[in-house]
Parts: C-alpha cells; sequence; structure tokens
C-alpha cells in the first residue's frame, strides 16, 4: 500500500472511532418511593460479612471487598467499617480518623476487573463524637443510594449516586443546617432530595433507570 493510502486508511480509521458512541452503563432498577433508611449509621465492623456473591473482610491493615470480578482493598488510615445495601449486596467503605477530622464514603465499583474503589464523598467532622455519615438505598435492588455527612453543625455532601459504578445520578444542595429528616426518593420522572416535606434537588431520572 502507498504512503498516501496508508494516510487515508489511518484517517478514515480514526473518524470512524471518534464516531463510535462510548458503551453503555448497565440498566438498573431504582423503584419508586421514599428510599430506605433502615441502614442508616449501620456500618459494620465485623470481621468478615458475605452477601451473595460478595464478601468485606476487615483487619488491622484494612477492608478486602471480594466479588464476581475479583478483589478490591482499601487501607486503613484511622478506623475503616463498611456497608452492604440492596438486595444486589453492593458495598460502600467509610473511612473515619480517631478523633475529628476528614471522613470519607466510597463505593466498590465491580463493574471493572478488577473491581475499583470510587469516592463518593469526603466531609470534614467536628469531633469524634459527631454522627456517622448516613445511607439510604432505593427500594429493593438498593440499585441507588442518597448520602449525607453531617460536620457537627450543618450536614453536607448530600447526593444520590448510582450503586454499581458511583456516577452521580442527583446532586444535592450546599451544606445545609436540617430542620427535618432527609430523605431520597424517586418518582416516575424524578430523583429527589427531600427535607420533611420540601424539596431539596429534583433531577431528571436518567435512562436505563426503570422503576
Amino acid at each position: 500500500m502507498s504512503r498516501a493510502r496508508r494516510v487515508l486508511a489511518a484517517v478514515a480509521a480514526a473518524v470512524l472511532a471518534a464516531g463510535t458512541p462510548a458503551a453503555a452503563a448497565n440498566p438498573i432498577t431504582i423503584s419508586n418511593g421514599l428510599f430506605n433508611n433502615s441502614a442508616a449509621l449501620a456500618w459494620s465492623s465485623a470481621p468478615t460479612t458475605t452477601m451473595g456473591d460478595r464478601t468485606v473482610t476487615r483487619t488491622a491493615a484494612g477492608l478486602a471487598a471480594a466479588g464476581p470480578t475479583g478483589t478490591v482493598f482499601h487501607q486503613t488510615l484511622g478506623v475503616s467499617r463498611y456497608m452492604f445495601i440492596g438486595t444486589h449486596n453492593h458495598v460502600l467503605f467509610l473511612e473515619t480518623p480517631n478523633g475529628g477530622g476528614n471522613r470519607s464514603v466510597s463505593l466498590v465499583d465491580f463493574t471493572t476487573t478488577p473491581p475499583t474503589e470510587r469516592p463518593i464523598l469526603t466531609v470534614l467532622a467536628g469531633s469524634a463524637a459527631v454522627s456517622s455519615p448516613g445511607v439510604q438505598f432505593s427500594v429493593g435492588t438498593g440499585d441507588a443510594f442518597f448520602v449525607f455527612a453531617p460536620t457537627g453543625t450543618t450536614v453536607a455532601g448530600l447526593g444520590i449516586y448510582r450503586s454499581d459504578n458511583g456516577t452521580s445520578l442527583c446532586p444535592g444542595p450546599p451544606p445545609l443546617v436540617p430542620t427535618g429528616q432527609l430523605f431520597g426518593e424517586a418518582t416516575t420522572t424524578q430523583l429527589r432530595i427531600k427535607m420533611g416535606g420540601t424539596v431539596l434537588a429534583a433531577c431528571t431520572r436518567p435512562p436505563g433507570t426503570s422503576g
């Protein structure tokens, strides 16, 4: 093949690649209704827990989450705990200092091989007495979750995320002083963050998130 033809072929291949859409995320199920808040503050310190095809093991060194695509390790810097949510057994990690300081929530993404730890929020807590970040999950599968973190004076880091890969579905408002209970909610058309009867944030339900 001549040099000119090789150049044309390379250009054509580049154009074709540029026009190829990225693979869509796997469809998930977000059931309509208020999110389940039974998991609020239910961060586990158990040495090992298995739910379905996923196991989390906790040691002094950190957390190891094993599942269908392998294992990911989270190194402990202070105190590490974890949580399973929904019937699909999605896994969240919580890292807290021994006193006041940054508290971080992350998600284990089993859609990659090996799994990937996805950061969700990091919020500064004024002291060790401040409550742990709260999590609520969509009824049933738990394919979406609502998370927020008390700081000691406000609540920050509010947002709704996909539970499989950590993609943001509905960013919440800036830090606020709550005057009512916080809820996540799904309707046929929206995902909402609410405080009592007040809607703090409403986002169009994305494609591939059937109710």
